[in-house]
């Protein structure tokens, strides 16, 4: 697995290699623009391709974008689901002026989960008209109307988009153990649920995320690496487990960029080759 975390894109996109090396990183996460702000800066392709020459600059071998927290493809909604579907879509242009293949999103929320599966689904199908980028849904805990608490969410939205390599999945260890998947106390049986449900193969990326609470909380409170309920001995088996050995696992602990060095650190002395 390469290791990294979540790298702040402050001042440029460009920074971010920098800022993911100094910290130890082997692949990074960025946002592609303010994720707070509907509001999209116009990127110049200046910028761009100084991001792409420094990520070979720093030996950065993996990069993954996560799409703002303010879409909401779920949504039932109007005027979000426009707002959110032409974010999202802009989102995925960027991604390929930046040449970084993949989008993170959370798939969004409805109190009808048949009806925000069948959102998602369509804007989807019409982002992926516009880019080249392999849009990835990413499990969640669970938490209000949150959909894709379950495998089987993301399963059905899959079969609803019609290109369906442009589609795969980013699983978050915090999310899919609070969603009550016990990666703790039975690994293999969680493997065995991500194959039967979207298949390994659809799997891109994986956030490597202790919990605060317990197994099946339904509650989305990331923790440092080995001082959550998931515990350490979860991720010495996630990091080689050679099923993942070519994904990016990020890091999206609590704090700032010394934690990420340390929680970096201690996933990489969990490695059996080094």
């Amino acid at each position: 697995m390469l290791l990294g975390a979540h790298v702040s894109i402050a001042g440029s996109i460009a920074n971010a290699p920098q800022r993911g090396k100094d910290m130890g990183c082997e692949a990074i996460q960025i946002f592609t623009k303010n994720q707070r702000q509907w509001k999209v800066k116009e990127m110049g392709a200046e910028e761009a391709e100084s991001f792409k020459k420094n990520l070979s600059k720093f030996g950065i071998e993996s990069t993954v974008a996560h799409a703002s927290y303010l879409v909401n493809l779920g949504s039932g909604k109007e005027e979000l689901y426009k707002k959110s579907l032409e974010s999202f879509a802009e989102e995925g242009k960027r991604c390929d002026a930046l040449g970084v293949k993949h989008l993170v999103f959370h798939p969004g929320t409805n109190e009808d989960e048949k009806e925000g599966i069948k959102n998602i689904s369509n804007a989807l199908n019409k982002a992926i008209e516009n880019t080249k980028t392999i849009f990835l849904l990413e499990t969640t805990a669970g938490q209000g109307s949150s959909i894709g608490y379950k495998l089987e969410h993301l399963a059905s939205i899959m079969d609803w988009v019609e290109h369906k390599k442009r589609v795969g999945a980013c699983l978050d260890t915090c999310h899919m153990y609070s969603a009550g998947y016990d990666i703790k106390g039975n690994y293999e049986k969680v493997v065995e649920s991500i194959e039967g449900n979207i298949g390994i193969e659809r799997v891109k990326v994986i956030h490597l995320n202790d919990s605060k609470n317990p197994l099946g909380s339904r509650i989305d409170r990331h923790e440092h690496i080995g001082k959550g309920s998931l515990g350490i001995e979860s991720f010495r088996t996630l990091v080689n487990d050679k099923r993942w050995a070519n994904l990016p696992g990020i890091l999206e602990t609590p704090g700032g960029e010394e934690d990420y060095r340390r929680n970096l650190g201690i996933l990489k002395g969990l490695r059996v080759e080094k």
